[in-house]
């Protein structure tokens, strides 16, 4: 009876066996791939547990198609089995679990392990993420390069060895990240696509101030594959410098250590996860390991080759291959006595130190918070603080009275529930935190809030800000609300354009009266046709050809006349924009409304043109208004001078040329020139020196030029002559 009953009991033992499926993301012999094989088995082979271990092969081959062929070939080795749980080695795995989810091994608990890069956010909009914990895998750079520095001073260069594996060139971006930190203190030479022959001849010539960063080396640029052991132990067995490495796979191979990850510690961690699942425990309640386990550890006999001084080492450092010591010999007894003798002698100080400790943190902590919600509080800027999730943590007084919200209705939520309506709103203020993530450099930037139906224009300042363990936590945001600087801006413009306007304005007596000029002659000429008209209707026959040829000669002038006043209707006109136009054509509207008001004022007119086709980007009529203003004010100064002597030559030159993209414009006149005390007033409002000016002209084409077409207007400093320069940029701005 007895005998059956421990037979029932082996059967019901193998017939309720657990399942587990181990998925390799690389192949059986690649150390990295066996040690955590072996971690696993180990930690699970007194649990009945049966492990079905698949490897992907991944190193030698990934592609779409290889991938696929992968999935089908599983799908139907196991399309009968059903797995408790899977264990996904390295990060090719995961990403076919997640790729497959909802077609094979669906709802299977999922363990990772040995994951490269682990990105939470994007982890959490995985296909997996319900039913996936497991333990990341992270190098740590920046601490190898401090530990290279701090045990070898004399070290000013560093040879990086890498290959070009999907996992190397994620490494390479690490490196590169780290370094920045350390341009100034190591020189550094990266390498990663090379011939092994010659990166041996390399490492053989390495100066003594060098050291070399060992990082990865599967295959070099001919395709030959390496194992952990060959590769690093031909390098190491060539060069006279020291090696130091990220992985535990490379120590005894010619590495003096490293802060290095273990893959042992990996597969231990994902067992203890197994176990929980297998013991009742959901996934859910399983936090992902994101701490990489670890740990800084050395090869003794290669610290004496390089003479490293072994006090320098870290703390709770590894080394193996040290010789032992009395005391390691008998370590566990002396252990056992010494911590006998002293454990209850000091359990109670222990205990009442540490929480008089705990005491005083707690009442500085709370200090410290008191003391900065204040200094948040008494500003009068808007502040709030979030976490990488976008979670509002905190914020001051002035943010809850901006938002019109309690502080309690703030916290823990995101921008999406203040603006459910404003989704570009909410994902511009995302991509921009998104920036600042990524290390990017982030401007000031100006966007509208519409809170409560009141749209305020606030400029924003966002800055990441860091926890305890120096990692970046989230992002700070102070707001500047310049509503109403930007209000006073617009009323402004408002009142440039009205004084523009009142400038334009201000010229049509000039232009009433330059129109009198230009219609007096198809006037004459009008009233001839008419009188001509008249007789020949009086005294002969009028044939059809003689009334065609009234009409004809009436028309031209009837369309002279009517050119004129569409020339002057334009000019009254503001433009709608800035664009490209030609200077010569401005000219020519110009003069064909004041072009013989010049000419009765009996001065020469004369305009240059340095080169062809010359064209400047801004307001057109705008332009022509300062053209008339000036040319206006030359010929007003000449006719000042014909007042004392009517014999006077008055001469008004112009000159077009470009230079730089700008096109240069100056306009020289001969007439009575500008005063001294005049000269650093003639630009200002309301400033003439003529006895009925409005002092507007010369303020609004300063206005009009380099605050409306960024461009420049000035007087020469010229004698005997008043020469008026204007720079217009060719180009529209960028």
């Amino acid at each position: 009876m007895k005998n059956k009953l421990v037979l029932l009991l082996f059967l019901s033992s193998i017939l309720y066996a657990k399942e587990v499926l181990l998925l390799h993301s690389y192949h059986k012999a690649y150390e990295w791939t066996d040690s955590i094989s072996n971690s696993i088995e180990n930690s699970l082979k007194y649990h009945d547990v049966e492990i079905t271990t698949e490897y992907m092969d991944t190193k030698r081959i990934y592609n779409k198609d290889y991938i696929q062929s992968l999935f089908e070939f599983y799908k139907k080795r196991y399309k009968n089995r059903k797995f408790d749980v899977i264990i996904a080695s390295d990060n090719n795995a995961l990403e076919f679990l997640n790729t497959y989810h909802d077609k094979i091994f669906t709802d299977t608990p999922i363990v990772f392990c040995g994951i490269n890069n682990f990105n939470k956010k994007r982890f959490k909009n995985s296909n997996i993420q319900k039913r996936a914990t497991g333990v990341v895998e992270e190098v740590d750079i920046d601490k190898n390069l401090n530990l290279i520095l701090n045990l070898h001073p004399e070290v000013t260069k560093l040879l990086v060895i890498n290959d070009r594996t999907t996992t190397g060139q994620e490494m390479k971006k690490e490196f590169f990240k780290a370094y920045e930190n350390y341009k100034e203190d190591i020189e550094v030479e990266y390498i990663d696509k090379f011939k092994f022959d010659d990166l041996q001849k390399k490492v053989s010539t390495l100066e003594q101030n060098t050291a070399i960063l060992f990082m990865l080396l599967h295959k070099d640029e001919t395709g030959k594959v390496f194992t952990f052991k060959n590769g690093l132990k031909n390098i190491a067995k060539t060069t006279n410098v020291p090696i130091y490495g990220l992985w535990d796979f490379y120590l005894k191979r010619g590495l003096v250590g490293g802060f290095v990850t273990h893959s042992s510690s990996q597969g231990e961690s994902a067992a203890k996860m197994v176990k929980q699942i297998l013991a009742g425990k959901t996934v859910l309640n399983i936090p992902i390991i994101e701490k990489s386990p670890n740990s800084y550890i050395f090869d003794y006999q290669k610290l004496k080759e390089f003479n490293v001084d072994m006090s320098k080492l870290p703390q709770n450092s590894i080394v193996y291959n040290e010789p032992g010591s009395f005391y390691e010999n008998y370590e566990t007894e002396l252990t056992i006595i010494t911590v006998t003798f002293i454990f209850f002698t000091i359990i109670i100080f222990m205990l009442i130190d540490s929480i008089e400790d705990k005491r005083k943190a707690k009442d500085e902590l709370q200090l410290q918070f008191n003391f900065i919600e204040t200094l948040l509080n008494t500003m009068k800027n808007p502040i709030f603080y979030k976490d990488k999730e976008g979670k509002y943590l905190g914020c001051n007084d002035a943010f809850t009275k901006f938002i019109q919200k309690d502080k309690s209705e703030i916290i823990g939520k995101t921008m999406y529930d203040f603006f459910q309506d404003e989704i570009n709103f909410c994902d511009t203020h995302e991509k921009i935190e998104t920036k600042l993530f990524n290390r990017e450099k982030v401007n000031d930037y100006i966007m509208d809030y519409n809170i409560n139906n009141t749209i305020k224009t606030i400029i924003v300042s966002k800055d990441l800000y860091l926890g305890s363990d120096n990692k970046v936590a989230g992002t700070v945001t102070i707001l500047h609300d310049i509503t109403e600087l930007v209000k006073i801006q617009n009323e402004k413009k408002q009142h440039e354009s009205f004084l523009i306007q009142q400038s334009k304005l201000a010229e049509i007596g000039e232009m009433i009266n330059a129109i009198a000029h230009q219609w007096n002659e198809p006037l004459v000429e009008m009233s001839a046709i008419v009188q001509d008209l008249e007789l020949q209707y009086n005294i002969y026959n009028i044939t059809d050809e003689d009334m065609k040829l009234f009409v004809k000669e009436a028309m031209v002038q009837i369309q002279y006349m009517s050119k004129t006043l569409k020339d002057f209707r334009d000019f009254l006109k503001p433009s709608a924009k800035k664009s490209n136009f030609y200077i010569k054509e401005a000219f020519a509207e110009v003069l064909n409304i004041i072009e013989r008001q010049l000419k009765y004022s009996y001065l020469d007119f004369n305009i240059q043109y340095l080169e062809n086709d010359l064209m400047v980007y801004g307001y057109k009529n705008e332009f022509m208004q300062v053209l008339i203003t000036i040319l206006n004010n030359a010929k007003d100064a000449i006719l000042k001078l014909k007042l004392d002597n009517l014999s006077y030559k008055g001469l008004i030159n112009v000159q077009v040329s470009s230079k730089q993209n700008v096109v240069e414009i100056l306009i020289i006149d001969n007439g009575c020139g500008i005063e001294d005390k005049d000269r650093e007033h003639l630009f200002s409002p309301y400033y003439s020196t003529k006895e009925k000016g409005n002092g507007l002209g010369l303020y609004m084409s300063r206005i009009l030029i380099e605050d409306k077409m960024n461009g420049k207007i000035y007087f020469k400093d010229t004698k005997e002559i008043t020469t008026l320069a204007i720079e217009l940029p060719q180009k529209a701005e960028l």
